[in-house]
């Protein structure tokens, strides 16, 4: 090319640049420039392709990084559900094994109960007696026990043998919801019904002794038993506090005169320091004269 082409074709490249305006190109002197000029021209241009260049190297450069980016997310994104499938199968597994569990169970429940004849166990049922209903208790509960009859039917088997007011309070706790089919609950109502109190069940435990035809393994269940009685009485529970409450009221009992502690038996629900206020008020409005040892 001749150097006023190659002038020309520089205008035209800022012209599509937008540096120049059109009219430039008839501005353009027709003196041919130095060839220096030229020269500086076409570095220019070389210039700026090498920089388009790294342009469009740099930009390919960010769009692979923005796919590996997205490679990697969706990795991770695909990581995430294998992890989450697994949990979901994890915790199928675990329950599909607890409702094994639960069907075995009540399989043996239904076999147990099959095996269990209400109607053939009712002759070993000991016949209830009103004049003694708390021991009548305890040797209803040794005969379930050495037989092997499953609690839940405890109830079944005894309320067949009530009768007076025994009969009568079962027939009205029956009318409650779910409370006829509680032993416990069947057992409470009709110790309360005979009025039998703390006091009775505290003798009991304290005055048992071995029978001559009795095993000291014997002894030491039926102690076991009336020492639940009397702890059920006073509504000890498992509560640490009320059990020495209560071994602590029965010691300061015994240390007081016999009007004493007839007064206080007849006080219920009392503290140790409530029942010690009411001695000295009894003794203070008595007169009563206490020994000292």
């Amino acid at each position: 090319m001749k150097k006023r082409e190659v002038r020309r074709a520089i205008t035209q490249y800022y012209i599509g640049k937008k540096v120049f305006e059109a009219e430039v190109l008839g501005d353009i002197p027709e003196e041919v420039p130095s060839s220096g000029m030229v020269q500086l021209e076409v570095e220019k241009l070389k210039l700026e392709h090498e920089i388009k260049l790294r342009e469009l190297e740099a930009a390919e450069r960010e769009r692979e990084r923005q796919r590996q980016h997205e490679i990697h997310l969706k990795k991770l994104e695909a990581e995430e559900k294998e992890r989450e499938r697994a949990e979901k199968e994890k915790q199928r597994q675990h329950d599909w094994e607890i409702e094994k569990m639960k069907n075995e169970r009540r399989d043996q429940g239904l076999d147990q109960a099959e095996r269990f004849n209400v109607s053939r166990e009712l002759r070993l049922v000991p016949l209830f007696e009103e004049t003694d209903v708390d021991s009548y208790f305890l040797l209803f509960e040794k005969v379930a026990v050495n037989q092997k009859w499953p609690k839940e039917q405890w109830v079944a088997l005894l309320q067949s043998v009530l009768k007076g007011k025994a009969q009568r309070a079962y027939a009205a706790l029956s009318l409650e919801e779910g409370g006829a089919e509680n032993y416990d609950e069947v057992k409470k109502v009709i110790l309360r019904t005979y009025k039998l109190v703390p006091e009775a069940d505290r003798q009991r435990f304290r005055n048992l002794r071995k029978g001559w035809n009795q095993t000291y393994t014997e002894l030491a269940h039926e102690k076991g038993v009336l020492l639940d009685h009397w702890c059920t009485a006073e509504r000890v529970g498992e509560d640490y506090g009320c059990l020495r409450e209560m071994f602590l009221i029965e010691e300061f009992k015994s240390c007081v005169p016999e009007e004493i502690r007839v007064y206080l038996n007849e006080k219920q629900d009392k503290s140790i320091s409530e029942f010690a206020r009411l001695a000295d008020e009894y003794v203070l409005t008595h007169k009563t004269k206490t020994p000292s040892n």
